[in-house]
Parts: C-alpha cells; sequence; structure tokens
C-alpha cells in the first residue's frame, strides 16, 4: 500500500479510478438535474466529454495504454463535436464508431487491470464498478451506429425520440436485464446485439465478483501466513 502522505502527488495515481467515477456520476445523477432547469442540448456532450477525458486518464498508467486511449478518444472527442454543430452523418458515423472503440478499450484495460492486482483496494473496486459503467455506455453507441446505418432497427413507442439519451437508457436497462419494454429491438442486428450485451452484462458482474473475492481470500492468507 503506498503511502500517500509521504508522496501526495501519488495520491492522483492510486485514485485514478476515482476521476472517472465522478464523471461518470456527473451523467447518470447530475445532467437530469441540471437538464430541466438548463435547457442546454449540448449537456449531454459535456458530461460524455468529461467521461472521455477521465478515462484516458484512467488507462493512462503506462504509455502504451495511453497512445491507444488518445488514439480512440480524441478522433471521438474530435468528431463528437463537429458533428454537434455541422450535423454531417459521417462524423455521426465516425464519433460512434471511435466513441465505441474507445470504451471498450477502457473496459478491457480495467478487467486486465483488476487480474492483475493481488490487494483489494478501494481504488480496484470503483475501478470494477467504472467498467461496468463503460460497458453500458459502449453498446449505447454501437446501438446508436446500428440505427445509423440500419434506420428503424429500434421502436420508441410513444415517445419516438431515439437519441443518444434514449439509447444510454435502453443500454442500461439491457445491462442490468431490466426490460421495461418502451424501447424494443426491432432488426435482427438489434436484437442480438441486445442478447449480446445483456449476457456481457452477467457475466462482468460474475468474473468481476469471484475475481475480487479470490484476490481477498489471497490477500487474507498472506497476512494469516506473517
Amino acid at each position: 500500500m503506498i503511502d500517500t502522505s509521504q508522496h501526495p502527488h501519488r495520491w492522483f495515481v492510486v485514485h485514478r479510478f476515482l476521476f472517472l467515477l465522478f464523471a461518470i456520476m456527473l451523467l447518470f445523477i447530475l445532467h437530469p438535474l441540471v437538464d430541466e432547469f438548463v435547457r442546454l442540448n449540448f449537456l449531454l456532450d459535456i458530461f460524455l466529454s468529461l467521461i472521455l477525458i477521465s478515462a484516458i486518464y484512467a488507462v493512462s498508467e503506462r504509455k502504451v495504454p495511453l497512445i491507444l486511449a488518445l488514439m480512440t478518444a480524441l478522433p471521438a472527442l474530435f468528431s463528437h463535436w463537429a458533428d454537434h454543430f455541422l450535423k454531417i452523418r459521417f462524423l455521426h458515423l465516425l464519433d460512434v464508431i471511435f466513441a465505441a472503440l474507445f470504451f471498450c478499450f477502457g473496459t478491457i484495460m480495467i478487467i486486465t487491470h483488476l487480474f492483475k492486482k493481488k490487494r483489494v483496494t478501494s481504488d480496484l473496486i470503483i475501478g470494477a464498478i467504472c467498467g461496468y459503467f463503460l460497458i453500458g455506455l459502449m453498446w449505447a453507441f454501437i446501438y446508436s451506429l446500428i440505427e445509423t446505418v440500419l434506420p428503424g432497427s429500434f421502436n420508441a413507442g410513444q415517445t419516438g425520440a431515439l437519441d443518444l439519451n434514449a439509447l444510454i437508457y435502453f443500454s442500461f436497462v439491457t445491462l442490468c436485464t431490466t426490460g421495461y419494454g418502451d424501447i424494443t429491438p426491432l432488426s435482427s442486428q438489434a436484437q442480438f446485439l441486445s442478447i449480446l450485451e445483456a449476457v456481457m452484462g452477467q457475466m462482468y458482474l460474475a468474473v468481476n465478483i469471484a475475481a475480487l473475492v479470490a484476490i481477498r481470500i489471497s490477500q487474507s492468507s498472506e497476512k494469516n501466513a506473517k
């Protein structure tokens, strides 16, 4: 365990996932509350950008992951904001493709980090939580890509709105296997991808809980041996 009192600058390394979790909470808690009072159509874009930047920092422990993160996150940020102002279909496609790739990469890095560690720390648990949220965001952008390439792949019911807000909601409802039924996949591509996300969500929880328990047991065994 690193003594952060003697090395204050190390706090940012030890708790790097905390910034990502904070950015995610801004999106899921603050965004819907502020959106009722501040009608800014780019508010979601701001929070997603914060998540991207925080995720870059979270996976930047080593040089190679940092380079790969920048190669996917920077094009996603650029195309996302360019599409917001220019409304060009090609930019939207770049946005959803690179954002999905980045969130996929971030999830893989977090899982890899989890299996490399030999001690259960608060940052490790926070990282596992962040990984679950990144999976949901990854699939939201994949669904956005499917809806862009194959319009009508989803049925939004009476609301009829299938913007990124709605697809993020659908993604996490599917990930948690809640299934409210207000947004439903219609095309075969959307249906099978929804199944894959639901299975991935359950597998992520099972594998991560098993890994954390195994690390904790190993950690306790080492303490008893001493």
